[in-house]
């Protein structure tokens, strides 16, 4: 009789036991696998928001800085005159008055913390070499002779100053013209040249006797009047000369949360600054330099967390009340922020001193 094996029938594959240890230890390296990639992103942001803010910042502050040292040229030593009157048949209103500081600062919103800073300067190569009336203007539209026609040619603004009188600018209508040992300066009116109102400079206000024999004239060239601010996270730039400025301004870094400034002046008339200060100086030639400070935003929040300090101090000895700290919002203070500060001389100033 033949032995007879037995076979074993046992089933085959996982039971449900093995089964749900398997799926809590894969549970528990997914946890372990998520949990390290998001420390990694939260890490990532941070970083990256950070250096985005770094680069916006210094951007921002080159920008600023690059504009403001050209400030004061063309515009020291104009006679005293505070103030320029000017017209521009274009913009609304057509008559206006700006002010002779090579820089003047603003205060533009008090709840956010930030500044307008509005740059003057000529864009002539000849702006430090004025030239003078050699012949009286009476009338404002008197033809200007003067000493020199070098450089003035057509489209450039000019301005008359005279001490005691106020400044009063202009726009050359043709080349300056060369007669005998002086020059002729024509200032027509026309839709080409929007400066100069019809009937003469007598809107804006023109001085009273007009301008006598020695009245400095100073080549502006095509004039830069730029005005920085911030809006929307961008720090903004327009040109005032153009009527559509105002509608139209120019976003030139993102990013920036505010600009602040103060002015660097010199009190004891030694060409050094005493202090810094939001004080207009009473003549251009005591504001030296400028302190500015630039606060850039990261883009990205870090939710449920103050990573940023309630008051953001832009400068040593800076307060809320002095102008030289912000106060941050408990949004704000989510994220993280840059604060970038220099101080600017103001070399035409300087020089002109």
């Amino acid at each position: 009789m033949a032995n007879s094996l037995a076979v074993s029938r046992r089933p085959s594959g996982f039971s449900l036991v093995e089964i749900m240890v398997a799926m809590a230890i894969g549970m528990l390296g997914i946890l372990i696998i998520m949990q390290v990639f998001l420390t990694f992103q939260g890490q990532k942001r941070t970083t990256s928001g950070a250096a985005d803010a770094q680069e916006n910042g210094l951007i921002a502050l080159h920008t600023l800085e690059r504009d403001i040292r050209m400030s004061g040229l063309g515009v020291m030593g104009l006679g005293g005159c505070t103030t320029i009157n000017a017209y521009n048949a274009n913009a609304t209103p057509q008559n206006y008055v700006f002010s002779t500081l090579p820089i003047v600062i603003a205060q533009d919103t008090p709840a956010a913390g930030t500044d307008r800073l509005t740059t003057l300067y000529s864009t002539s190569s000849f702006a430090a070499i004025p030239t003078k009336i050699t012949s009286p203007m009476p009338t404002s539209s008197a033809i200007l002779n003067v000493d020199s026609g070098e450089g003035y040619v057509e489209g450039n603004l000019f301005i008359i100053s005279e001490p005691g009188k106020p400044c009063v600018i202009a726009q050359m209508s043709q080349d300056g013209q060369k007669t005998g040992s002086t020059w002729d300066l024509q200032h027509n009116p026309g839709g080409t040249f929007p400066f100069n109102p019809s009937g003469g400079l007598n809107t804006p206000p023109f001085p009273v006797g007009g301008y006598g024999g020695g009245a400095k004239i100073t080549n502006m060239g095509s004039m830069t009047n730029l005005e920085y601010y911030v809006e929307n996270e961008k720090l903004m730039v327009r040109d005032v000369n153009l009527p559509n400025s105002a509608t139209n301004p120019v976003a030139l870094v993102e990013g920036i949360f505010a600009i602040k400034a103060q002015y660097g002046r010199d009190t004891g008339v030694d060409g050094y600054v005493d202090v810094f200060d939001n004080t207009t100086p009473a003549e251009p030639e005591r504001l030296v330099a400028l302190r500015v400070a630039v606060v850039a935003r990261a883009g990205t929040i870090e939710r449920g967390q103050n990573v940023s300090p309630a008051t953001l101090v832009l400068w040593s000895g800076g307060t809320v009340a002095n102008g030289g700290a912000i106060a941050l919002s408990s949004a704000n203070r989510e994220y993280r922020f840059r604060v970038y500060q220099t101080v600017i001389p103001l070399r035409n100033v300087i020089w002109t001193n």
